[in-house]
């Protein structure tokens, strides 16, 4: 057996049972934590032929869970138009027409990130000023939180899409006075038209953007993610796995519409903590940006406009069902007030449901229900998530990032927007992800935005800090409580005997460094399963 002793260190575990030790041992063969406890106790159980980690008092806690991520669409960006620093639709123009002159003719040019809410003219931009900046090219360039996207004539001409083209039932294509496309096009169902003809990405280079982007994951201790994403990531993933380079633990939820397959996917649970399949994701409605959000009452400035459900109510509650009959994990995507609702709604039909068909005697631990965002809820939704066990999966650079905007379409709702201290302090379970490619997926950041409730890049006073989360809370939700949120509090998430050797070690202590430098505590190492697969001691 090859076992390896982490020593002299400031070890935090997040287990209430143990929360802090100085050392603990770890088999390099399957993988899991023997011991957590003083250096001397731990020493005799990992015997004299142990391999000896010194840690020289550093910080160690448990790896990174990362509870919300799409990594392809975040390796994709590097090699796309990037409109995050624009200030104008003109900028971003520029960058298509710069693009453009590197770009085959004919060739799909994609790009991401433009922000009509942070230009000075903040309408929704046209195909005209594409067309102009790449005439020869079909131009697609989805939004910041990735609701929206903007196309020039060609992609739309591609597409099919004209003034006859019917909008669908739960998107919409934006229009002249003409009835002819402006060239935005408004959720899921509306911009599948565009990506149902955007040319396939290349499986190598779609392999090798991730893997770059899997190295990176470990250099911020990362250890696990959930990916919200499709069969390309997934088979990606597989074949990592396979090859012994996958080196990050990923647990997959896959859209609504592969429910049927997920079965036949050829992924063992059971025998694999590398690579595991957990649930569906559901869409129950847009963005705030965007201002598809589903609101109970109209967006400020815009009387009428409620948001969109992107998908009608009883389908949904068909899907939550079914899911739950076949004891999946149901995240859904929810960030109006009316979202949330509609969501709670079909969990709660879906529990009373198995109760009815429950007998009682073998309760069902590890099925999972959570909502994603949470960014708008009434405090009788919030009643209810802590009632029926509702998990609140949450991406606090969201709620730094999204400050100026809350504030200009809900108003005064927004006091009461992205409510993390109050879910906390309910009882309702936390788990902390990123929802990158919006936003950094960097953990220490993270935790800074939700422990101080600011941008660590800017110098604005914290926004609603009354709802800013304690470290020690932050820290928990970013490894116990994403691990509850994947339905595998058992095997990770706390430096536990027998649960999984992942770990991140810390410059300085995170329960004791100066608040405002937290997000410069750099990662020395991080572990998977005993192994330093990132840094050194």
């Amino acid at each position: 057996m090859s076992t390896v002793l982490y020593l002299n260190g400031n070890i935090y575990t997040m287990d209430a049972h143990v929360p802090h030790a100085q050392a603990l041992a770890i088999d390099v063969g399957s993988g899991r934590i023997l011991a957590v406890g003083s250096n001397d106790e731990v020493r005799r159980v990992g015997g004299q032929h142990a391999e000896l980690v010194d840690l020289h008092g550093r910080t160690m806690v448990p790896g990174f869970i990362d509870a919300h991520i799409h990594l392809l669409e975040t390796a994709y960006r590097s090699q796309r138009v990037d409109a995050a620093a624009c200030t104008s639709e003109d900028q971003v123009a520029d960058l298509v027409r710069e693009r453009a002159s590197t770009t085959p003719v004919g060739h799909w040019i994609q790009g991401s990130h433009w922000d009509r809410n942070v230009w000075t003219d903040s309408n929704f931009p046209t195909r005209a000023s594409l067309d102009a900046a790449a005439p020869e090219h079909p131009v697609a360039l989805s939004s910041k939180d990735g609701h929206l996207l903007w196309v020039n004539s060609r992609a739309l001409e591609l597409a099919h899409i004209n003034a006859e083209t019917s909008d669908p039932a739960t998107g919409a294509i934006l229009r002249a006075g003409n009835g002819e496309p402006t060239g935005v096009l408004q959720e899921a169902d509306a911009t599948k038209l565009v990506f149902d003809v955007i040319t396939r990405p290349d499986p190598v280079v779609s392999r090798r953007l991730l893997e770059q982007e899997l190295a990176k994951l470990q250099s911020r201790g990362i250890t696990t993610i959930h990916d919200i994403e499709g069969e390309l990531s997934l088979d990606i993933f597989r074949q990592l796995r396979d090859e012994q380079k996958l080196g990050v633990r990923v647990q997959m939820i896959m859209p609504r519409q592969m429910l049927s397959q997920l079965s036949g996917l050829g992924i063992n649970n059971a025998e694999n903590d590398l690579l595991r399949v957990g649930g569906i994701k559901i869409f129950a409605d847009g963005t705030l940006g965007s201002q598809t959000a589903a609101m109970l009452d109209s967006f400020e400035g815009s009387p009428g406009n409620r948001g969109i459900l992107a998908i009608p109510e009883h389908e949904m509650m068909e899907t939550v069902r079914a899911a739950s009959e076949q004891d999946l994990m149901i995240a859904i995507h929810a960030i109006g007030d009316r979202a949330a609702r509609v969501a709670l709604n079909s969990i709660e039909q879906a529990q009373r449901a198995r109760l009815r068909k429950s007998d009682h005697a073998t309760p069902l631990k590890n099925l999972r229900y959570r909502l994603e965002h949470v960014q708008l809820i009434t405090s009788e939704d919030l009643t209810r998530m802590r009632r029926m066990g509702v998990i609140a999966s949450i991406q606090p650079f969201h709620a730094v990032a999204d400050r100026d905007i809350a504030e200009r379409y809900w108003g005064r709702r927004s006091r009461r927007a992205y409510a993390y201290r109050t879910m906390h302090d309910m009882g309702i379970p936390i788990a902390l992800g990123s929802d990158a490619p919006v936003e950094t997926y960097d953990p220490l950041s993270i935790i800074y935005a939700a422990t101080i409730r600011r941008d660590p890049a800017t110098k604005r006073p914290p926004w609603l800090p009354d709802q800013a989360l304690s470290i020690v809370s932050a820290l928990g939700g970013y490894t116990l409580g994403a691990a509850y949120a994947g339905a595998e509090e058992q095997r990770k998430g706390s430096l536990t005997v027998g649960k999984l050797g992942d770990a991140v070690i810390l410059r300085d202590d995170i329960l004791r460094v100066d608040q405002r430098h937290l997000f410069e505590n750099g990662v020395q190492a991080t572990i998977l399963g005993g192994n330093i697969v990132y840094g050194s001691v």
